[in-house]
Parts: C-alpha cells; structure tokens; sequence
C-alpha cells in the first residue's frame, strides 16, 4: 500500500513540476545512485533506458565536490546525500526528498528542504504551485 501512496506521489509531483516549468537540478552522481538503487530490482536494460529518458528531463550539474565536502562536514550527512544537499545550495533549490535525514541535514546545512511524505502542501506552496488538492 504505502508503494502505491508513493508511486501516486510522485506522479503527482511530477506533473507540478511540468505544468509550473520547474527545473530539476541533479548532481552527476545522481545517476550513479539510479543506477545503484534500480539495479536491484529491474533488468539492467531498462535501468539504462530509464536513466537515459530521467536525464533528458532533469539539469545535471558537475558534481560539487568541495562543497559537498564542507557540507558532510558540518552536518555529518552520508556522503551521497552531501552532493545532493550541494547541489541544492549550489542552485540555490529547495531540495526535495523522502529521506527524513537528508532533509534534516539540509536544513542544518541552510537549504530549503522539506520531506514530501509529509510536508507536500508546504512544498507547493513553496513553489508558488497552489494545487494543494494534488497530494491529499
């Protein structure tokens, strides 16, 4: 069930970001954790076609090694999650996740952050996008 919430989550999340023209900014190692993550439980062949058609709708940014660094430094983040959390300050974003540490992280760092199983109004609302009703 909770599969199923998430999946409608995101599908959700997606067309907002589509019908408001947001921009998505990933590190490059953004496709190296896909990659990592969907290995697991596809077929090799549709984890790269997946990760070929996902890169053409986001903006992958060179990854923010030094301030990924200071980052884990000052947070104590997991080091994948510091590129992430760079990158958003780096592109001055609101970082977006469903991982509650991360997110907590980020706010320590100084970043926007809000964790979309529970703060998805807040989030829109952030974003100017007032479809509230999408994430019921």
């Amino acid at each position: 069930m909770r599969t199923q919430r998430g999946r409608s989550w995101l599908k959700n999340l997606m067309r907002t970001i589509d019908e408001c023209s947001l921009i998505v900014y990933e590190p490059e190692v953004f496709k190296v954790e896909l990659a990592g993550v969907l290995s697991r439980r596809f077929k090799k062949e549709d984890v790269l076609r997946f990760i070929e058609d996902i890169s053409t709708a986001v903006e992958i940014v060179e990854n923010p090694t030094n301030l990924a660094f200071w980052t884990a430094l000052k947070t104590g983040s997991r080091a994948i999650d510091s590129y992430f959390i760079a990158t958003a300050e780096m592109t001055d974003s609101i970082l977006v996740s469903n991982d509650r540490v991360m997110v907590n992280n980020a706010r320590k760092a100084g970043v926007s952050a809000y964790y979309l199983l529970e703060q998805s109004k807040e989030l829109l609302k952030a974003l100017n996008c007032h479809r509230p009703e999408r994430f019921k």
